[in-house]
């Protein structure tokens, strides 16, 4: 494995002195959309000269191919920069393993872009290419989920449940759900939401907060016999840079 990371850093730093820093030359000089098109060519054949000795399937330098083509156009010609080794060698080694249009293989994807767009690439920071490795095609699905509602709405989505009050041990149970508004539709796994909540927030992505106070519930002899919670998964300050670099 480490012999494979070395490489893939290797082919970073090659590719990386392919792609044309803004404002390297006159604009009277600059390529035109043919030349732009051999730009990316060269990029590609780069990284599959530097992937040669270990004679991957063609599939699979077709893969990288078709990778690069697609994160490299993205960008506008003007606002390309060379991508950070540090940020395209495990993008290109993640990349391997992913099929293609797949969620986690267009986080990668939307994160080589950033990386090498001068208006994206401080959202580009090294260690999201291996948090992306990290995640399941659910967890990204759920995530880009979170993200649309963030951006159309400005809000997260909402859980409101109830507990059980045992007044003479101290202890609540038996959660009853009345809001959740978590997506499950699209989920392979939709039974894993509560274990990708924990995974997304071990990552330091997101976290379930309190979005009101929480209130007592009683009995008829008013005596406290429950609760009511009011919570909200949301993206932490480390998740909404995390996003801005592998989304639109």
């Amino acid at each position: 494995m480490e012999e494979e990371v070395d490489l893939a850093t290797a082919v970073a730093v090659e590719v990386a002195k392919q792609i044309p820093v803004k404002d390297a030359y006159d604009d009277a000089v600059k390529p035109g959309a043919q030349q732009v098109g051999n730009i990316v060519e060269d990029i590609t054949k780069t990284v599959l000269l530097a992937l040669a000795p270990i004679q991957y399937p063609a599939a699979l330098q077709d893969r990288f191919r078709n990778f690069l083509d697609k994160s490299v156009r993205r960008v506008p010609e003007d606002n390309r920069l060379p991508p950070p080794p540090q940020v395209l060698g495990p993008v290109l080694e993640g990349i391997r393993y992913e099929p293609e249009d797949s969620p986690i293989s267009e986080m990668f994807s939307q994160l080589l872009s950033s990386s090498i767009d001068q208006t994206r690439v401080h959202n580009a920071h090294p260690a999201f290419a291996q948090i992306v490795r990290q995640l399941s095609a659910d967890e990204a699905t759920l995530l880009s989920a979170m993200w649309t509602l963030w951006k159309q709405e400005r809000r997260s989505f909402r859980q409101w449940f109830t507990q059980d009050y045992e007044r003479s041990s101290n202890t609540f149970s038996n959660i009853k759900m009345e809001l959740d508004e978590i997506p499950r539709a699209n989920l392979m796994f939709p039974e894993n939401v509560e274990f990708y909540g924990q995974h997304l927030y071990a990552l330091g992505i997101t976290a379930f907060f309190d979005s009101a106070q929480q209130e007592p519930l009683y009995d008829e002899n008013q005596i406290q016999n429950g609760i009511r919670l009011f919570k909200e998964l949301r993206f932490t300050d480390v998740g909404h840079k995390f996003m801005e670099a592998v989304s639109l």
